[in-house]
């Protein structure tokens, strides 16, 4: 019998420790980790591969810099709305947010990530429509025809202008080593797009996650308000019972 209450006051532990956790909140922040992880990874390889098969060292230089500083900010908005919605959730607000004035100061704090958030998410939305024109114009590899007749002779040519880069070319054996490279450089772009899309996702579950939150806090407010009510009726009752 000791051990069975034993067993039963260790799972009531486990169960209250699972109560605390913001289950909402860390899967979303799961998802933007694996999410930076699959966009450093893509965009790191994609741009050191389009470097070596264009053959120009400062294309997409700003990238790896400009990767940095995203993957970091990322890392820290996700963080502080992993906290920001771990606060917010319920037990923890009961605790935290007793108070009216603490109530409405964590309503106006929601309510700012959920705009923030909801901006934060249209840009990561642009990133991936970005993203996407690299897939698209390495998927023509596959499906357009790209022979053309010189000196009398058809070959295979492509010509990088017609797409917005350099004024390159490559035919013949050029363009089989340009398509082969290509065809491997597609992969690391898809991950890149699939990641921002991911992220994009992630942003959304957290605005899920901040307008319930936001609905809780409210619903709070107000069951505090009409307590407050009830007990000053309670009060002005029982001294007019006096009286």
């Amino acid at each position: 019998m000791r051990k069975q209450a034993r067993s039963e006051k260790c799972s009531d532990r486990f169960l209250h420790c699972l109560s605390q956790v913001p289950c909402g909140s860390l899967i979303a922040w799961i998802i933007l980790l694996v999410g930076l992880g699959g966009l450093t990874g893509g965009l790191l390889i994609g741009a050191q591969k389009t470097r070596d098969m264009l053959d120009n060292d400062q294309f997409l230089w700003f990238m790896e810099y400009t990767l940095i500083g995203v993957v970091v900010s990322m890392f820290v908005i996700g963080t502080l709305l992993l906290c920001v919605g771990h606060v917010s959730t319920e037990p923890t607000s009961r605790h935290m947010f007793q108070t009216t004035k603490k109530n409405m100061c964590a309503q106006g704090l929601n309510v700012f990530l959920m705009v923030f958030c909801y901006l934060l998410g249209f840009s990561w939305i642009v990133a991936s429509v970005v993203l996407a024109v690299p897939v698209y114009l390495l998927s023509l590899l596959y499906f357009a025809d790209f022979t053309v007749t010189k000196n009398g002779v058809d070959t295979k040519c492509i010509y990088l202008v017609h797409y917005g880069l350099d004024k390159q070319d490559f035919c013949g054996a050029d363009f089989q080593n340009f398509e082969r490279e290509g065809k491997q450089l597609i992969i690391s772009y898809i991950a890149a797009l699939a990641s921002s899309i991911l992220i994009a996702i992630s942003l959304i579950h957290y605005m899920i996650v901040i307008s319930a939150n936001l609905a809780n806090l409210r619903n709070s407010r107000i069951a505090t308000l009409n307590a407050y009510d009830d007990e000053m009726a309670n009060s002005k009752l029982v001294a007019d019972t006096t009286m």
